[in-house]
């Protein structure tokens, strides 16, 4: 499997650690959520596996591109913009979650408007950039901020303040049947692998995952989602937990670092989840904008030979943006997370019937 393909799914469990993800798992504390979690980890792996092995039949070619080749229009159009408008909810949930975030924790006093108007300006640049020129910066930000993460999170490990006594009390509930709510937001962590559908054609898949490739993303998603659901209440107490908006950011203000320039770990902590939360935002808009500029080219918009079909779609993206976080609350918030999460089995399903239509179209 190529390294790229572990980088999207990596950035989707970090960006996901601290955002809408534990907030829902911490609300089912009492209704199944550890089976949930297991059942998700299964389930998640084998679906990255699925699709991933299904475009190794499809090289060098965009989802699009395949789409376009062996479906009919009536088929192909509706199939696109809804995964282009998937793909937009996904890195709106993302950004509307980290603007909160950040005005919460990092800078109280500043207008929503004008942290999300800074976030906006950021990615937008990125929008415009060459495929290849995502992966390298996708790969460049991990290298950077990839052992940052790892230290912090095994300085929250060895913290004398986390109680496993507590994570043993949340165990108790192992038996209770598992919550659908707990269990969409658990398989979301591994959605990064569907970023494929813009950059296969730029990622070599030279053989098909399988047993190896599935214990990896087993692993690691069972230990991001212990990390995710179990730390926090190791520092908050089982009884309470489901009541906190950021468990992540509460437990990182519990740990200090007597010996550094900054004490506090929560500002370290927000700082580089922001980061990679950046790389997280600009993956899913690039990928949504890219599908829907396979769906809307408006020949007569141009200005100097530059069609500015592309500019439209991204000043839309930015209008919608900025009405979600003027509009919305964190507790809407969750509940918005929560019904996208709870749809993801129908966006795995019409992509894999898709692939499936397309292999069988054109006999490979």
């Amino acid at each position: 499997m190529s390294r790229y393909l572990y980088y999207f799914i990596l950035v989707t469990m970090v960006t996901n650690l601290i955002a809408s993800v534990p907030r829902i798992l911490m609300r089912d504390s009492k209704d199944g959520v550890i089976l949930s979690m297991i059942i998700a980890v299964i389930f998640g792996a084998i679906l990255t596996i699925i699709v991933i092995n299904l475009f190794s039949y499809f090289p060098n070619k965009s989802f699009p591109e395949i789409m376009k080749k062996s479906t009919p229009k009536w088929f192909y159009y509706p199939v696109l913009f809804y995964f282009a408008c998937s793909w937009f909810a996904a890195g709106l949930i993302t950004l509307t979650t980290y603007v909160f975030m950040f005005n919460t924790f990092l800078s109280y006093e500043t207008s929503i408007t004008i942290t999300t108007l800074a976030f906006l300006l950021v990615i937008s640049f990125g929008l415009f950039i060459k495929e290849k020129s995502v992966l390298y910066m996708t790969e460049l930000i991990l290298i950077i901020f990839l052992p940052v993460i790892i230290f912090l999170i095994i300085k929250i490990y060895t913290e004398p303040k986390l109680e496993w006594d507590f994570v043993k009390i949340a165990f108790t509930y192992i038996n209770d049947y598992p919550s659908y709510n707990s269990f969409s937001a658990s398989t979301y962590i591994f959605i990064g692998a569907v970023n494929i559908i813009i950059f296969n054609k730029y990622i070599k898949i030279k053989k098909k995952a399988g047993l190896k490739q599935f214990a990896i993303l087993g692993i690691v998603g069972a230990f991001t989602l212990f990390t995710t659901y179990f730390i926090p209440i190791g520092f908050n107490g089982f009884e309470q937990i489901e009541n906190l908006t950021f468990p992540w950011i509460t437990t990182s203000d519990s740990v200090r670092m007597k010996y550094s320039l900054i004490e506090r770990v929560t500002f370290l902590f927000v700082i580089v989840f922001i980061a990679v939360a950046f790389i997280s935002l600009l993956i899913h808009w690039y990928v949504s904008l890219k599908l829907f500029e396979s769906i809307f080219h408006f020949k007569k918009l141009k200005w100097k030979q530059t069609n500015l079909t592309p500019f439209l779609v991204v000043l839309l993206f930015g209008l919608i943006a900025l009405a979600t976080t003027r509009v919305i609350n964190e507790f809407e918030l969750v509940k918005l997370s929560m019904l996208f999460y709870d749809l993801l089995p129908l966006f795995y399903g019409v992509l894999i019937v898709s692939l499936l239509t397309a292999k069988r179209r054109l006999k490979l």
